[in-house]
């Protein structure tokens, strides 16, 4: 059994047997030396696999009664004692709503460990066998680059333009061409540009549909901000229902990217991230 652990790259969730089931632990990039260090007791390692990648900030909900009602306590960044923030707060149900977060049974993220994902819980004793949630705190993903494709057309998301100016630089797809303008790193809900350092923007900020999306200086505000869905959509911070879509039509700028409503099987608006 191995007694030590190397994490060079992403996030590993561990299973470890313990008295009435699996437990669970998160390692992230870095050395364990041992396996008090992973945060866990010597006990049985049953298997170990990769966290998937989470396009999205993180955002989590706690509520006092079950089905996500009652007082709510929300984060966005880790928490080192729940009881600090309201004495007399115990959980009953969670809602993640982005990201991908780690809960501890004790404070100061010590204790047996779950991975939340996206989802409602409803009851969070049933779910988890805890009376309460001691700490909590997001996972921290590495920043990756990326290629965004579209699932249509087997096209990529690309920059076009003056790329030495980035108000005069729009987005478009276009065929793989292995260039720096069709690479994307992202970090924080931002996709930036490799060949310039611009962010995918929503120019002027306008939530509606039918809005130009290309490339701004970096300021950071929602406009500038994405979340990669399970479905294949990518939605601006702007408006969960506004995701990247192509113009379309007979003009110059038919493959020019746009915000637009969701369309349900509309495979124009779903996209593949290409981690490098």
């Amino acid at each position: 059994m191995p007694c030590s652990f190397k994490v060079l790259r992403g996030c590993w969730l561990l299973y470890y047997q313990g008295e009435m089931a699996d437990n669970q632990c998160l390692l992230e990039e870095g050395l364990y030396t041992d396996l008090t260090s992973c945060g866990f007791p010597t006990a049985t390692i049953k298997f170990l696999k990769p966290v998937e990648y989470v396009f999205a900030e993180p955002s989590v909900s706690l509520f006092a009664l079950e089905f996500c009602e009652g007082r709510e306590l929300h984060f966005q960044d880790a928490v080192g004692s729940i009881l600090n923030m309201d004495l007399h707060f115990y959980t009953k149900s969670v809602w993640v709503r982005s990201g991908l977060w780690i809960a501890y049974e004790g404070g100061n993220f010590l204790g047996k460990q779950i991975l939340l994902e996206p989802s409602e819980i409803s009851n969070w004793t049933e779910f988890s066998g805890w009376k309460v949630i001691g700490s909590l705190r997001p996972i921290k993903q590495p920043a990756v680059f990326l290629r965004i494709k579209n699932r249509a057309q087997d096209k990529y998301l690309t920059v076009t333009g003056n790329l030495t100016d980035a108000r005069a630089t729009s987005v478009c797809i276009s065929p793989y061409n292995g260039k720096h303008d069709q690479i994307w790193h992202y970090s924080q809900g931002l996709f930036e540009s490799k060949v310039n350092g611009a962010c995918l923007d929503v120019i002027g900020g306008r939530d509606v549909p039918g809005a130009k999306v290309a490339l701004w200086a970096k300021h950071g505000k929602e406009r500038q901000k994405w979340k990669v869905n399970k479905d294949g959509t990518i939605s601006s911070y702007l408006d969960d229902n506004l995701v990247l879509d192509i113009k379309g039509g007979n003009y110059y700028d038919r493959n020019y990217i746009i915000v637009n409503q969701i369309q349900k099987g509309k495979h124009a608006q779903k996209w593949e991230i290409e981690i490098l």
